[in-house]
């Protein structure tokens, strides 16, 4: 490899993150010439073309692959280097990145809206949950996840955001009163669930296969917030957790009913990776977003 000038680092990432020199360029607040000559002096100290144009985009190459998860090992760090002992929200001008279900988001959202009026130069960054949601923890891809995965993985640090019960949403015209949700009608009723593929989500159905039970699930939604346009079915019921059915019930014309059977709570956890445990920024953050009456802020695990 060439000599590589380290100060191009933070251009480096954002090239190989955004696969786009404009993008990049315009991130940095520099001329897409000047981050142009930028990349060709990378590419020319890695000699490696690091992105490769596939149809209509860009992909990046093994070596920028590697590169990239390096990076994103390596900055936080570097980052941390240049904060000043006393830490100051006016200064903070970073992006989070954070990932779950938009049923996760929603417990969550106040709370990032309170944060950024405490840090108005913070910027945050939704990503879409996915099966492999925690490789991103690791590989420095997303600061947090939000997710009911049980990962023993060293590195991992995690703290339970929420702990909830089941109950059953049904639309505003739906007849079915709260005492007449017994088993046998919840069972003869048609039921639409979240088809994201996570085992750990099949608690309703898990204690129904315990009692040697099935309910008939006529709809399955990739996102939970697909949920109220199919209430106008008033036979069909979603059993969801209860602080997702008091939400969905702020918004839209939906009544929440008990269901009518035992079911393991539903835990909900926040992850972050060990790189990140000590950066003041987000210990002030796993702070600013644990806040809750049913978290104790002290109460962390490293898996």
């Amino acid at each position: 490899m060439n000599s590589l000038d380290f100060s191009h680092l933070p251009a480096l990432k954002l090239l190989l993150s955004e696969k786009s020199v404009s993008r990049a360029a315009e991130s940095m607040s520099l001329s897409q010439p000047a981050m142009s000559r930028i990349f060709a002096k990378l590419k020319k100290s890695f000699n490696d073309p690091l992105m490769v144009r596939v149809g209509n985009r860009y992909e990046l190459t093994s070596r920028a692959q590697s590169i990239l998860q390096q990076l994103n090992l390596l900055m936080p760090q570097l980052e941390m280097l240049n904060q000043d002992d006393q830490f100051e929200l006016s200064k903070v001008q970073q992006t989070i990145d954070i990932a779950g279900t938009d049923m996760d988001i929603v417990y969550v959202s106040e709370r990032i809206t309170q944060i950024q009026k405490e840090a108005s130069n913070l910027t945050f960054a939704i990503r879409a949950n996915r099966l492999r949601i925690l490789d991103d923890v690791i590989s420095g891809e997303v600061d947090f996840a939000l997710t009911v995965s049980d990962d023993q993985r060293a590195g991992l640090y995690r703290q339970t955001l929420a702990k909830e019960k089941f109950v059953v949403v049904a639309g505003a015209n739906n007849p079915i009163t709260r005492d007449e949700l017994t088993l046998d009608t919840y069972l003869q009723q048609k039921h639409g669930k979240f088809s994201f593929v996570e085992s750990t989500r099949g608690h309703v159905d898990e204690a129904l296969d315990q009692m040697g039970l099935r309910r008939d699930i006529r709809l399955s939604l990739p996102t939970f917030l697909q949920i109220p346009p199919f209430l106008a079915d008033t036979e069909l019921l979603f059993s969801v957790p209860e602080s997702f059915a008091v939400y969905l019930q702020s918004h839209f014309k939906v009544k929440i009913l008990p269901i009518p059977f035992s079911t393991r709570k539903l835990e909900i956890f926040l992850y972050w990776h060990e790189r990140q445990h000590h950066s003041q920024l987000h210990q002030w953050l796993r702070r600013r977003l644990l806040i809750s009456d049913t978290c104790d802020a002290s109460d962390v695990s490293a898996t």
